[in-house]
């Protein structure tokens, strides 16, 4: 099963905003110890959904040709 990363990181965002500690999400719950800890968990849902909404991963090597014309 995906996880899905916009349902997740809006449950994250409400309880943020709510002054909450513990979410529910996708049948999970969890408890964080902070709002720290729910900031870094939404930054790590923005990283996955970035991560999907790129259509090609960056190059990892580049090739170059040298013509001595």
């Amino acid at each position: 099963m995906a996880i899905d990363y916009g349902l997740r990181k809006e449950a994250l965002e409400e309880a943020l905003m709510a002054g909450e500690l513990t979410v529910e999400s996708d049948g999970d719950r969890v408890t964080y110890r902070s709002t720290a800890e729910i900031r870094s968990a939404i930054a790590y849902c923005d990283e996955r959904l970035a991560e999907a909404a790129s259509s090609s991963p960056a190059p990892k090597s580049t090739l170059a040709c040298y013509d001595p014309r």
